[in-house]
């Protein structure tokens, strides 16, 4: 994919589909400026186990997305 595609997603719950098969659920974040040539993307979805920390995976790069559906509609993929 690429960043275009992926920034409409942002700030919204998302399951994306990775290259190496994983689907991942959960809030799609931006993060620009790292000064590396490509942007950041975070999937952060809720805790594990209740009370402990929100679940992070980076992505960097869009390359790494194979599609990415809206999940609004998930409860597993809103924070």
């Amino acid at each position: 994919m690429t960043d275009s595609e992926l920034h409409v997603f942002a700030g919204k719950p998302v399951r994306v589909t990775l290259a190496d098969g994983r689907i991942l659920a959960g809030t799609l974040h931006v993060e620009n400026g790292h000064g590396h040539g490509h942007t950041h993307y975070v999937i952060e979805s809720d805790p594990i186990r209740e009370g402990g920390q929100p679940v992070r995976e980076v992505l960097h790069g869009a390359s790494h997305v194979t599609n990415v559906e809206d999940a609004s509609s998930d409860p597993a993929a809103t924070e």
